[in-house]
């Protein structure tokens, strides 16, 4: 199993993006990604969005990196 953690920097809060593959010879078995808003003042972290569509996680990253907090509004409550 194979866990990627990317975390994109802000100037209020961060965006943290986790992903988890499980592969075997044949192919990918399992996926999921896991964004999460973390407040830079009080470390709280609140789960945005989970996705079990492979390469989702890091779509919405680079959204994020392009495109900053107005990529996360449909996802954040």
């Amino acid at each position: 199993m194979r866990k990627k953690t990317t975390t994109i920097r802000g100037l209020a809060f961060d965006i943290v993006v986790i992903e988890t593959t499980q592969t075997d010879v044949i192919g990918t078995l399992f996926y999921h990604a896991e964004i999460y808003i973390r407040s830079r003042k009080t470390g709280e972290q609140k789960l945005a969005r989970r996705s079990r569509i492979p390469g989702s996680g890091g779509a919405i990253a680079t959204a994020v990196q392009q495109h900053g907090v107005r990529a996360l509004e449909g996802f954040a409550t």
